[in-house]
């Protein structure tokens, strides 16, 4: 009768293994990173492109002011759309907003103003479907590369 061992070096998974919270943990800032920087592109772009936008603006009335600018939302300088920027806070969470006072009344609207949205949300706080996946794929392939630099390929 023939004996066979077979000796299985595990130290190299067990490193990876060990390494694996270090990178979920860069992962993930790199997904909430790439998410936010996704969503603040899109609304900002949405000032311009109405397919982005998640409804359709009501036309601007005439004003004495009117400079014929083509945007539905005045703003010579652009502040509104300028200020649209993306945070981290904390290891999970990003928030995507403006400091602009006005942006919430341009977002969801007044009694005097129309809602003129620009964040991709619906009128209940909701991502949009083609936002929501964005961010699916943005998150997945955050992962995925981290995972491929641990494990290799």
């Amino acid at each position: 009768m023939i004996n066979i061992d077979v000796k299985i070096d595990t130290s190299r998974f067990d490193r990876m293994m060990s390494d694996l919270p270090g990178a979920m943990a860069r992962a993930q800032k790199r997904a909430l990173e790439d998410i936010g920087t996704a969503v603040e592109s899109r609304a900002t772009r949405a000032f311009k492109n109405p397919n982005l936008r998640p409804a359709t603006w009501a036309p601007r009335k005439p004003s004495k002011h009117d400079d014929g600018h083509p945007l539905l939302i005045k703003h010579p300088r652009g502040g509104l759309w300028k200020s649209i920027t993306h945070r981290l806070e904390g290891a999970d969470t990003v928030v995507v907003g403006s400091d602009k006072e006005y942006a919430g009344y341009h977002q969801t609207g007044t009694k005097h103003m129309p809602a003129r949205p620009f964040f991709p949300v619906d009128a209940n706080g909701r991502l949009v479907p083609e936002m929501e996946r964005k961010i699916q794929r943005v998150a997945r392939k955050a992962y995925e590369d981290e995972l491929k630099k641990l494990f290799g390929q």
